[in-house]
């Protein structure tokens, strides 16, 4: 009877998976997607897939003496899911400081204060928007719009007016009062959530640990400070030449065409008074398009070097390219041909995709912190800034062009970078800053966190789950594939989902057909289970048939990496073998690796920096005492 039902249920199970075309996991919640048709099984967007945009014009105001930053905003917000929505969700991301907000981290007591952000205005289709209908909770505000919803295909327009106190706290998670004249602005205005076709309203609120999840938008802003101070800001400054003294547009001018550093203007020119010219009062204007952030940032005393790159050979299109920094700084007079070497490697080699966007920020400011189009970079200094450089930029594309939801799945954007910041460091250094994260001693402990639990879930094993275990995951996928075969994996789900929300089964399934082969056998140890690597050598043993002796490779850990061992031979001649994880697919707990005829084995070590092992006591022969 027993053995009836077994097979029963294994028919049902298989019966089931077969219109999934996975043998991975797939959360019930996540099947409506596909069963919607919103989602293809192939990795493609479904044909009913669907996305809701917005657009803003902003007006702000920073008042350094006060930190007080005001602003007013029209945002139109366009329905394009087949939903109803009776609710519109805010997010005010500044409301982590307000009393009683959840937070992942201690902020400084100062900075903490009853109302947060102050909503100073509402309206909704031009009516004022009554509290009754206002929930404000965490880091949102939701209004209610039961007598006046949002049906599927239609555009609202949202007014709003709002001014916060910048939090000036050291622990001011991403942004920075730098000093007492220099801003670093982000999660500064009241921005439409998230709605989607997995979730609906994105349901996570801000606490400072994990990081993005925004809608595609256009911006038209506008932000006013007093004179002397610059804006640089995501987007193209739209009004240069009623700001700049001539030689100073021109300096600006010639950066854009520029395949050498340009200084716009330094500390020295910015204190003299020259730089911008005499007039009324005028506000920076900057727009940006299909982007899914805005941030800026401002000084009175920084300099700001330019210079800009060829992103597409096809066109000739350059991204401008600029590096903002204290003199004090020692390391960021190196920045912006960095930034420039990166991004053009980047649009040629890793990801080998075209830059997307037209300009590129890296502001001197406290952390190592990306947005689009801006990054607010620390000084690494006695280190070279190149890896944090590169790593923050390459977030141009997970999560900026690659609307990813950082909140859930880290590792789909972090895991990038963290890949990218070793590859392209280690190709523009010579192979001397490229850095692999430590994977090894977390593995298969139990704060080694298969990805697939969602970001929002983790706190002390959120870095290893969004950092050091993907970026493994993914130099082994390189090793497995190819240049040739991961490169087009890579620009073929850029092309699928580029201005999209990819969920990681859009990620699966799109390099399962773009590859020709089903990895799933490869996804699931890395992703979804629980487990470690560790691979240990033996022998040799003599095959007589053979006239050779044979090294046997042992796999003791579940999850697959590469083969890779550097042979001593009595003569002093030496061979490298190497396998990449694939000879582990079928699930065979053993390799035997033939060494060259006729000759006796010296010495035998196994592994390499960028292979995770968490047990590398038996990985060379002789043992070592």
């Amino acid at each position: 009877m027993f053995r009836c039902f077994y097979s029963l249920a294994a028919l049902v199970f298989c019966y089931t998976m077969l219109p999934a075309q996975t043998t991975l996991f797939l959360p019930r919640n996540l099947q409506k997607a596909y069963d919607n048709g919103t989602r293809s099984w192939d990795g493609n967007p479904g044909p009913k897939y669907w996305q809701n945009r917005a657009q803003y014009t902003i007006t702000a105001k920073l008042d350094p003496a006060t930190r007080r930053l005001s602003g007013e905003e029209t945002i139109k917000y366009f329905n394009n899911s087949p939903d109803t929505l009776n609710r519109l969700r805010i997010k005010l991301q500044h409301d982590r400081y307000r009393k009683g907000a959840q937070r992942a981290y201690d902020v400084t007591a100062s900075d903490v204060s009853d109302e947060g952000m102050a909503i100073e205005m509402l309206e909704f289709n031009g009516q004022p928007v009554d509290e009754k209908n206002r929930r404000r909770n965490t880091t949102f505000l939701d209004i209610g719009l039961k007598d006046d919803p949002i049906p599927p295909g239609s555009t609202v327009e949202l007014r709003v007016k709002w001014s916060y106190t910048l939090p000036a706290g050291e622990d001011a998670a991403r942004e920075c009062v730098c000093d007492s004249t220099t801003f670093f602005v982000p999660y500064w205005y009241p921005q439409v959530a998230v709605y989607d076709d997995l979730s609906g309203w994105a349901s996570h609120p801000y606490t400072g640990l994990q990081e993005f999840y925004h809608e595609f938008a256009d911006y038209d802003v506008r932000i006013s400070l007093p004179p002397g101070f610059q804006v640089w800001a995501t987007g193209e400054w739209q009004n240069a030449a009623d700001f700049l003294e001539n030689t100073y547009l021109e300096r600006w001018n010639a950066a854009h065409r520029a395949a050498d550093v340009v200084s716009v203007f330094s500390e020295a020119e910015l204190k003299s008074g020259a730089v911008y010219k005499k007039g009324p009062a005028r506000a920076f204007h900057y727009k940006a398009a299909d982007v899914p952030d805005f941030a800026f940032a401002t000084s009175d005393h920084y300099n700001w070097d330019a210079i800009s790159t060829v992103v597409d050979d096809k066109t000739g299109r350059r991204t401008f390219i600029s590096a903002v920094y204290n003199t004090a700084s020692t390391d960021y007079r190196e920045v912006a041909r960095i930034a420039a070497d990166g991004i053009r490697l980047m649009s040629t080699y890793l990801p080998g995709y075209p830059f997307p966007y037209p300009c590129m920020t890296v502001f001197n400011g406290n952390d190592g912190m990306e947005y689009p189009m801006m990054c607010n970079d620390a000084s690494t200094a006695p280190r070279s800034p190149m890896t944090l450089t590169v790593h923050e930029i390459s977030h141009t594309y997970f999560p900026f062009m690659m609307g990813i939801n950082e909140q859930d799945y880290a590792w789909m954007d972090e895991g990038w970078a963290s890949f990218f910041d070793y590859t392209l460091s280690d190709s523009l250094s010579g192979h001397t800053l490229g850095r692999v994260r430590s994977y090894s001693p977390i593995a298969g402990t139990d704060n080694d966190v298969p990805p697939m639990v969602r970001s929002r879930n983790l706190s002390t094993a959120y870095r290893n789950a969004s950092y050091q275990r993907p970026q493994n995951a993914y130099l082994t996928l390189l090793d497995l594939l190819g240049y040739e075969s991961f490169h087009r994996c890579m620009t073929g789900y850029m092309d699928r989902w580029k201005s999209k929300h990819p969920m990681p089964f859009d990620f699966f399934n799109t390099w399962n057909e773009i590859s020709g082969q089903n990895l799933d056998w490869f996804w699931r140890p890395w992703f979804f289970e629980w487990g470690y690597p560790d691979l240990g050598v033996q022998g040799p043993v003599r095959d007589e048939a053979a006239n050779c002796q044979v090294l046997l490779i042992v796999r003791k850990g579940n999850i697959p990496v590469p083969v890779h061992v550097e042979v001593e031979y009595t003569d002093g001649s030496k061979e490298i073998f190497h396998q990449t994880a694939a000879v582990w697919k079928d699930g065979k707990q053993q390799f035997r690796i033939s060494c060259a005829r006729g000759k006796q084995v010296k010495t035998a070590t196994l592994g390499l920096n960028t292979i995770p092992d968490v047990d590398r006591s038996d990985n060379r022969y002789p043992e070592q005492p």
